[in-house]
């Protein structure tokens, strides 16, 4: 699997240049995914688009060794946020300086993409070497609600282990925080605004829920800290001006947990703050999407071990593992009994204006892609045990 060709690096520059070109939001990755799949086909690949929820696609490209052998999938998202008002220059007009290619999407996640196409693309030209299946995907709308990875596993492909090329480059993640969206609907009882005390004010009787909420204490993982909640908003009332008590009153919490913790602990948390309160109004708890559930990987497990070797080979020394903070695709993989970490070529700014990813780093990613590709895909029939 050696790549002798000088002008890798270029290359690779070169596609993620034209990857951030192209505008690729949540929900309308069309034009990008379009790219891909010619890029793949230009390359003596099949890519197909598949279908998932929303009228949205994934790309997505198998090739297979010389016989039985692991799957191992290799990708990440191909949708980004929207562009941070305060940037710069245009957004969708990449340009190189210092070894850092700067725009939209490229840290997050696009370089990590291109770097997975490279390496799938050699992985091919090479596949008399190697036994097994390789299975890329380029999935929509991880920035918003993963429907792209949900439509994906629904298919029930038969998968051993997975790289999420997440821009996780010097603590690549084997655990991740989980998250859920807790709903909580206030019924009350309206009255003229003259009277309230004849109804039911279901904003105050939100509000005070919101400060028991506040006053949560949560209880901290034993190596990784303390998960975070926050309220995101809160709606009650007419629109129009009226003087009325209000029996309606709704608000978003956004509740992280730790390995060990679930969703529905929140629920019964929440639950057990409002029989506390022994209200006169009624409360609705309720777990909306997107939902991801915490996971933890050991580092004894057979494909973090093999992926340990094959980081040392290329960067000089073990990895110093990073608990992840975010939420991605990776936990709804982890989630659907798939073996999944994070790591891919970094830079800085995410989410921020003036986003800019390490080209040397997506070199390096690269190599270790095809290093560990190497060591999973072996001509043994040695499948990861999940």
């Amino acid at each position: 699997m050696n790549d002798a060709a000088p002008d890798t690096a270029a290359e690779l520059a070169g596609l993620l240049s034209a990857l951030v070109a192209i505008p690729s939001l949540s929900g309308e990755e069309q034009a990008v995914q379009q790219a891909i799949a010619a890029w793949f086909t230009d390359n003596g690949m099949t890519a197909t688009l598949e279908p998932a929820d929303g009228g949205l696609h994934n790309v997505v490209v198998e090739i297979a060794g010389t016989g039985p052998g692991p799957t191992l999938w290799i990708g990440g998202h191909c949708d980004t946020v929207s562009p941070a008002p305060d940037y710069s220059f245009d957004p969708h007009a990449p340009f190189v300086r210092d070894g850092r290619l700067y725009g939209v999407g490229a840290m997050d996640m696009k370089a990590g993409l291109a770097c997975a196409m490279h390496a799938v693309r050699e992985l091919h030209r090479c596949r008399s070497d190697w036994r097994g299946k390789v299975v890329f995907a380029a999935l929509a709308d991880e920035e918003a609600y993963s429907r792209g990875a949900k439509g994906f596993l629904a298919r029930g492909r038969a998968i051993d282990a997975a790289i999420m090329c997440e821009p996780h480059f010097t603590g690549p993640s084997i655990g991740a925080i989980g998250k859920v969206n807790l709903k909580v609907v206030v019924t009350g009882r309206s009255a003229h605004g003259s009277t309230p005390h004849l109804g039911v004010n279901a904003v105050v009787e939100a509000g005070r829920l919101l400060a028991a909420i506040a006053g949560i204490e949560r209880r901290p993982h034993p190596e990784y800290g303390v998960a975070s909640h926050c309220v995101l908003n809160i709606s009650s009332g007419e629109r129009r001006y009226e003087i009325r008590v209000p029996d309606h009153c709704e608000f978003l919490v956004n509740w992280h947990f730790m390995p060990g913790e679930t969703a529905e602990q929140a629920v019964a948390l929440l639950t057990g703050l409002v029989g506390d309160l022994q209200s006169p109004a009624s409360f609705a708890i309720t777990i909306e999407p997107p939902r991801y559930d915490s996971f933890e990987l050991p580092q004894h497990h057979p494909f973090v071990a093999a992926f340990a070797q094959s980081y040392a080979a290329v960067h000089g020394g073990p990895p110093s593992y990073e608990f992840c903070f975010g939420v991605s695709d990776a936990n709804i993989f982890n989630a659907n009994g798939i073996p999944t970490l994070l790591y891919g070529p970094g830079g800085a700014n995410m989410h921020a204006a003036d986003e800019w990813a390490d080209l040397d780093q997506m070199l390096i990613a690269r190599t270790v892609y095809l290093d560990l590709a190497r060591r999973f895909l072996s001509t043994a029939d040695t499948r990861t045990a999940r």
